[in-house]
């Protein structure tokens, strides 16, 4: 597998290295919650090595962190040449001070999937009282002048999804040097499926993410949406993950993720080549009739800083 660095610093294909196989919370969304069978570092390693892999993204079913091993995969993946480091995170594991340390030297970018800036509602939604263990997590972060590295992964659900704009406000409050912040819509897959009430719908989240969306350009923080169909985002269609991918040419290599199904009114759409569309979990709770054609021209949007 190729890596691309564009002039701006930006990967466009990295690999997903899913290390991961236990968690420190127990979120009620979570579409991949972990199996307990552990991976081989150094074989995980050699298999990288062979695809010519630079860039990688340490995830899987559950925490990173949450492994004994966790630095270990680092060492295994650095000899096998990799130069860039992306974690995904709950930020719980960097309450502690040296790992936090650690962490940050050998990271280039902390995508954290932080839920909600209320304590009640992370509580809810993690199931957990580790909310300050999280902030403080964050907090070692920023003191050590790794706040540019960490990208917020908010996960739009049925429990937070009016608290959006409140949410934008906070981020810009406590971390306005943040690299940005990625709200995306909640799959209909794992543990979701057991949560009545998780999964709103795009038509009631719409106000709520466009005025978080508005709040953050106002402070200047980039922001993008991630697996809303652009007719649910109408004028603020530049903040689309899928839109600002499809207008740099990315190579999607995401897995897990069912193809977006065709209806009449995406097929009459002029933005369906740019859109993530109606995907089948979503159709399963609420059908497709929200869905709307639109025959504004794809090159008319200006996409938002991302």
């Amino acid at each position: 597998m190729a890596n691309r660095r564009k002039e701006n610093g930006w990967i466009s294909e990295q690999a997903c290295v899913s290390m991961a196989h236990t968690c420190n919370l127990y979120c009620v969304y979570c579409h991949n919650p972990p199996n307990g069978k552990k991976k081989d570092p150094l074989k995980t390693a050699a298999l990288i090595r062979t695809a010519g892999a630079k860039a990688v993204s340490l995830e899987g079913g559950g925490e990173p962190t949450a492994s004994q091993d966790f630095f270990i995969w680092v060492k295994a993946l650095k000899a096998a040449g990799v130069k860039s480091f992306m974690l995904s995170t709950n930020a719980v594991a960097f309450a502690d001070q040296a790992f936090c340390r650690k962490a940050a030297g050998d990271i280039d970018f902390f995508t954290v999937n932080f839920p909600s800036h209320c304590e009640e509602v992370y509580a809810k939604i993690t199931r957990s009282v580790k909310f300050p263990l999280a902030l403080k997590g964050l907090a070692n972060l920023k003191a050590l002048g790794a706040e540019q590295k960490i990208r917020f992964f908010h996960i739009i659900s049925g429990e937070n999804y009016r608290l959006l704009p409140e949410f934008a406000l906070w981020t810009a409050k406590n971390f306005p040097s943040a690299a940005f912040v990625n709200f995306t819509f909640v799959r209909n897959k794992g543990r979701a499926l057991k949560a009545p009430g998780i999964m709103p719908r795009y038509g009631r989240v719409s106000p709520f993410i466009k005025l978080a969306l508005a709040r953050l350009k106002l402070k200047d923080i980039k922001a993008v949406v991630q697996n809303m169909p652009l007719c649910a985002l109408e004028n603020f269609e530049g903040f689309s993950f899928e839109f600002q991918r499809w207008r740099r040419g990315d190579r999607v290599l995401e897995s897990g993720i069912e193809p977006k199904k065709a209806l009449p009114a995406c097929a009459r759409c002029s933005l369906e080549p740019a859109c993530c569309g109606a995907r089948p979990d979503y159709l399963k709770v609420y059908g497709g009739s929200e869905l709307k054609a639109s025959k504004k021209d794809l090159f008319s949007i200006k996409p938002e800083k991302f």
